[in-house]
């Protein structure tokens, strides 16, 4: 069985989410006891750590620039962390708490508009609102991103279940806008184009689609590059569909795996790689096209969340000592896997890649 690089084990309870931030150069994740901890990728050691940041399981994390932190919890609340760091060692610092509704397990979604980072979480699951906050300037507005299913006793509210929001460019080809996809609990998934001006803030339907999930829809992704929305559910099917006009068609047929229970699928453009973290214990990879690449199974319980990072040098041009710095430029490209079983595996993507693919492929 293939091992991975590196393992992180300082959770003591399920990691339910991993991110990569600040030019590779860190790590964040968050547990099933409310923990926060931030990784020094140089040394692969713990950075910082706020334990008991929240007082339920965290959700979501995600890293801002080189010293912000965000956190979602079940406890209803989403926190922004200042991060005060040096090398060895370094403290999350609470600066921002905003109220969310995490009952349905939607988690927030972020992206970079124009230089400022902007945060879109649910407000009220039931009622369709979502809200959205400016990192840079503190505002939050209200956004309307409801959707009434059809069942045999009528018309009700359709829950989100996961979104995504991406900065993407418009008409013009130079400006950028947001675009929010939701997947819903009646496995809809719908597109919404974030009106984002000096005095209000809307969303617009652009399209929609009954996805090939018999599932509520778990979690979502998109490529801007070549406009292709994936998605994943409870079930065993992993989905990818591209913009028709009004509605979404699909790009290729749903991939079936072995085993049913998806928790996040992301994609990631510049490998031609999608990554689904599974409750069957391994990392099913494919190609932008879902073809299959590779499953890697290490861990010992289910799989909640998956990131890769970017080999951006940025970072470098902080590095004093020139040996370090050189091994800094030429390090690997990590794939970060976190699982129930309380680790966090780390591994080199390129190099599964390119073995799997000389291989020609594997079984999802």
């Amino acid at each position: 069985m293939i091992q991975p690089d590196f393992v992180f084990r300082g959770h003591q309870a399920a990691v339910n989410s991993v991110c990569f931030f600040g030019d590779d150069r860190l790590l964040v994740s968050g547990d099933q006891d409310g923990h926060l901890i931030v990784w020094n990728m140089m040394l692969k050691r713990q950075l910082a750590k706020a334990a008991g940041a929240h007082t339920a399981p965290i959700l979501a994390v995600c890293g801002l620039g080189t010293d912000t932190v965000v956190s979602q919890g079940r406890d209803n609340r989403l926190c922004v962390w200042a991060l005060d760091a040096s090398e060895f060692s370094g403290e999350l610092r609470l600066t921002k708490t905003l109220a969310v509704d995490s009952m349905n397990f939607c988690k927030f979604s972020y992206a970079t508009l124009r230089g400022s980072p902007w945060i879109v979480f649910l407000v009220g699951a039931g009622a369709g609102e979502a809200g959205l906050f400016d990192v840079a300037s503190g505002e939050q507005h209200s956004l309307s991103i409801g959707h009434q299913s059809r069942t045999k006793a009528g018309s009700r509210d359709d829950s989100p279940m996961c979104i995504k929001l991406v900065a993407s460019a418009s008409t013009d080809g130079v400006s950028q806008e947001l675009e929010l996809f939701v997947g819903y609990e009646s496995t809809m998934l719908q597109q919404f184009s974030i009106g984002v001006s000096d005095t209000k803030v809307s969303a617009a339907l652009r399209r929609s689609v009954t996805t090939a999930h018999s599932e509520p829809v778990m979690s979502l992704d998109y490529d801007s590059q070549r406009q292709l929305a994936y998605t994943c559910a409870a079930d065993n099917k992993v989905c990818c569909y591209t913009a028709d006009g009004s509605k979404f068609k699909e790009h290729v047929a749903a991939v079936e795996l072995k085993n049913s229970g998806c928790s996040e699928i992301r994609c990631f453009p510049a490998l031609n790689l999608v990554a689904v973290a599974s409750w069957d214990y391994a990392t099913h990879l494919f190609t932008s096209d879902l073809e299959p690449t590779a499953s890697i199974a290490f861990h010992r319980a289910a799989l909640t969340s998956v990131d890769v990072s970017t080999l951006s040098t940025a970072g470098a041009d902080g590095i004093v000592d020139e040996y370090v710095r050189q091994r800094w430029s030429s390090r690997s490209r990590w794939m970060a896997v976190a699982s129930r079983d309380s680790r966090i595996s780390l591994w080199d993507i390129d190099r599964i890649i390119a073995d799997a693919r000389s291989c020609g492929g594997a079984d999802a």
